[in-house]
């Protein structure tokens, strides 16, 4: 074992409690042919198991009362299968508990139980399925609650398509309903920090589902680069949604119709004329309903469909309004606090070639605007209540090219240096602030309630300062690049100047080190683990467990 593991177990802090740190270690201890680490609770006992993911096979390390044997201590789960895709999810199992469920060869769906201390044979969910999947194990996220029923749903990968199999209530699964989709491809060529794999790997697109008609059950929306298609949902029908789309636009078209970006025809004068070819579609409830409407954009011309319970009528738009100018975008906002969401347009000015010649020696200004439509309760306004402008001020383009090498700089160099390791975390029962965890110079220092928790973004425009009362606003694009920070850690800025309320002597230097907080032991308090791969590879490091849950289950 090494030195600096042997010092961590020696490591009892004194009086810890009195500051905050109430912990019992660990040692870990992992191959070097770990690729990743998941966490879950297989046996619902409420403490969780360690998942090691490896190219070839699963190791579940479970844990017990004395916690985790890393040595002898763990169940090799290896798939008959050379391309896997496999999640854990609950209500595969009489108990409740959690499964792991794998999709193997794109071809048949299978799952495993953890029962005292061993897997389940595997049960077979489906097969003869067709699909496909990159070689390899990859962790795949295709249990889902589609229709948010309650039962776990499988969402498997075919050509083009994404296969839906919703869950009956005696555990078998509906026909599969087939909805077209921009299948993704995750490439990781990085082979910088604790764990990481090259290749390739399908990941699922998250699917978007709501009730559109407000009949209290989930429609789905399917939204590929050809087609904007909704199912309506129908719980008596045999497939709960259509085997067809309730309605559809057809993005191809509309494309089509716009025209494709032609150089040789470009208008030199009006650069920015090119958005006419732009296209925007926007589902919201217009008239306050209920029910889900359609604001389509293709270039100046807006239109708006209406909803109904049943679908939506596109051949007959509700209103039609045309605007003039380069239109940037639209989105939807109650501006005047009526209750209704008003349509908001923005514009830009025409940008010239000239312009752009000027603008390599001399700073000036892109005038940028926003027209708000007030919305009636069924219709917007023929013309506009309200212009907002914002004024983008631009430095020289020869300025900003050097602005943009000494980022591309520092950022190589921030690549190429140790970057501290850093985790924030709620250690202890002082719920205001968060406590920060720093790994570096051969310790881990920890500051109590040291971060503030970020607010979250609420604010309508907050990058503007937006208010109701002001028209005019000015962006400095210099200030902007000036006050990027390339490799600052935010956190560590907090703490500047502030000695550390513990720091646990590692004994020796931790390349590449890493520490993580995870909540292991089912209370409210985060547990902390130190890791780090040795000379040989192999993944070293320590873990705390906080006593609150180990005192809780004495």
């Amino acid at each position: 074992m090494n030195r600096w593991l042997l010092a961590l177990l020696a490591f009892l802090p004194l009086g810890a409690g009195a500051n905050g740190w109430s912990y019992e270690s660990q040692p870990l201890s992992l191959p070097a042919e770990t690729e990743n680490l998941v966490l879950a609770d297989l046996d619902g006992d409420e403490r969780r198991e360690i998942i090691a993911v490896f190219e070839d096979e699963l190791r579940i390390y479970p844990q017990g009362s004395a916690g985790f044997d890393f040595e002898h201590g763990f169940i090799r789960l290896e798939f008959q299968a050379r391309a896997v895709g496999w999640d854990i999810a609950s209500g595969f199992s009489s108990n409740g508990h959690a499964s792991i469920v794998a999709l193997l060869d794109g071809d048949r769906v299978q799952a495993w139980r953890l029962r005292d201390g061993a897997l389940s044979e595997p049960e077979t969910l489906l097969s003869n399925l067709g699909g496909f999947l990159s070689r390899g194990i990859n962790r795949l996220h295709f249990v889902r609650d589609v229709n948010a029923d309650g039962l776990m749903d499988l969402v498997t990968p075919a050509p083009g398509a994404l296969n839906i199999h919703l869950r009956l209530d005696d555990g078998g699964f509906r026909a599969a309903l087939p909805v077209e989709s921009d299948m993704r491809v995750r490439t990781n060529l990085n082979a910088r920090g604790l764990f990481w794999r090259s290749g390739h790997a399908v990941t699922i697109p998250a699917l978007r589902l709501r009730d559109l008609n407000s009949d209290g059950h989930p429609d789905l929306i399917s939204e590929t680069d050809e087609l904007l298609a909704v199912f309506l949902a129908d719980p008596q029908a045999p497939g709960y949604f259509p085997s067809s789309a309730s309605y559809s636009v057809d993005i191809a078209e509309i494309e089509e119709r716009l025209g494709e970006f032609d150089v040789d025809n470009l208008d030199f004068s009006n650069l920015t004329g090119v958005l006419a070819l732009t296209h925007e579609e926007i589902l919201e409830d217009v008239d306050a309903d209920g029910i889900e409407d359609l604001v389509l954009r293709e270039g100046g011309k807006i239109s708006l469909f209406a909803g109904s319970g049943n679908g939506m009528d596109l051949e007959n738009p509700r209103q039609v309004l045309r605007s003039g100018g380069n239109v940037l975008g639209s989105f939807l906002h109650d501006e005047n606090e009526d209750g209704l969401k008003d349509l908001w347009l923005w514009r830009v000015e025409s940008i010239s070639l000239g312009d752009v010649f000027l603008w390599l020696v001399l700073s000036s200004d892109i005038a940028v605007e926003a027209l708000v439509y007030p919305n009636d309760g069924e219709r917007f306004a023929r013309r506009p209540s309200r212009r907002i402008t914002v004024s983008l001020q631009i430095p020289s383009l020869v300025g900003l090219a050097g602005d943009f090498r000494d980022l591309t700089e520092a950022a190589d160099a921030t690549r190429s240096a140790d970057i501290v390791s850093t985790a924030t975390a709620q250690l202890d029962s002082e719920l205001d602030n968060l406590d920060l965890l720093v790994l570096m110079d051969r310790q881990l220092q920890v500051f109590f309630d040291g971060i503030r928790p970020e607010p979250p973004e609420t604010e309508f425009l907050g990058a503007l300062d937006y208010s109701r009362g002001r028209d005019d606003y000015r962006i400095d694009l210099r200030a902007m690049i000036d006050d990027i920070a390339i490799g600052e850690n935010r956190h560590l800025r907090e703490v500047e100047g502030r000695s550390a309320d513990l720091s646990i002597d590692l004994g020796a230097s931790l390349d590449e080190g890493e520490v993580l907080t995870a909540n292991l032991d089912g209370d409210d308090v985060a547990d902390v683990l130190v890791l780090a791969r040795d000379d040989a590879g192999q993944i070293k490091g320590m873990m705390f467990l906080s006593r609150f849950a180990t005192a809780n289950r004495l």
